[in-house]
């Protein structure tokens, strides 16, 4: 049975503050209340193992702060697929409202949230100068297929979503997809590679060459074009492709296209 909030045990810390109830859902899909978006914000920044980028607390639901669930829902609560979503009650309210703080949780050994390790980096300028595709994508792409590198299925190095053709090595994993307008939670095989390395490669490869990335393709110089394109395609989000541009413009990755 899920808590309410005024049953869901919060302790104060040292300095005597309590973690606030919030009383609607936030984040994807859900009522989004700027007073419950303010606690779910302000706890994100708290609780997120260091570093990450802060979530600005506004009271508004934004694409970085649904990042920041998904982050925080992969790294610490190991929760697969992530929801991107706290409702009041919830296991993810109920961690997040708990103490002691997650920074005493070890970081992913793999990237968290808002920063890039070099051998990411390295392997989309690699990709780039191979297939075309843009790196600012790749890294983008990456960030949001795996939460930053924490939400890999294991044993995968599959950080992209790839899912595995029939007699390709594989592993099972739950996954989001969204079916007829609804976000659901279904069962999948996924490319199982020998690196991560080998990922972004396959990763280029897929984009350059598969009919269905033909348009895409064509909007190589333009990568915000080129995410647009994405949607509907490569993921069935519908927002896809704005997520996409809102993770390069915020960490600045179109340097990565230079």
């Amino acid at each position: 049975m899920g808590l309410v909030p005024s049953q869901a045990i919060l302790s104060t810390d040292e300095m005597g503050r309590i973690a606030p109830p919030i009383f609607t859902s936030v984040g994807r899909g859900g009522v989004n209340q700027p007073g419950d978006v303010f606690v779910v914000q302000s706890l994100l920044n708290d609780r997120l193992p260091k570093p990450h980028a802060p979530v600005p607390v506004a009271g508004t639901v934004d694409v970085g702060t649904i990042l920041a669930i998904e982050s925080y829902q992969v790294a610490v609560m190991h929760l697969m697929p992530p929801s991107g979503r706290v409702d009041p009650g919830s296991q993810t309210y109920y961690s997040l409202a708990s103490r002691p703080l997650v920074e005493e949780v070890q970081p992913p050994a793999v990237g968290h949230f808002g920063q890039l390790p070099p051998e990411v980096i390295e392997a989309a300028i690699a990709s780039r100068r191979r297939w075309n595709v843009p790196a600012s994508v790749t890294i983008a792409q990456w960030a949001v297929e795996s939460s930053w590198g924490a939400a890999m299925p294991s044993g995968s190095n599959n950080p992209f979503g790839i899912k595995a053709a029939v007699g390709e090595p594989s592993v099972e994993s739950p996954t989001r997809e969204v079916v007829n307008g609804q976000s659901v939670t279904v069962a999948a095989q996924f490319r199982r590679f020998a690196s991560v390395a080998e990922a972004f490669d396959l990763h280029g490869r897929l984009l350059a060459t598969a009919s269905q990335y033909v348009p895409a393709m064509q909007r190589k110089d333009d990568p915000e074009q080129f995410a647009d394109a994405l949607t509907g395609v490569y993921a069935t989000d519908p927002e896809y492709g704005m997520t996409l541009k809102w993770v390069i413009r915020n960490y600045g990755l179109n340097k990565y296209d230079n």
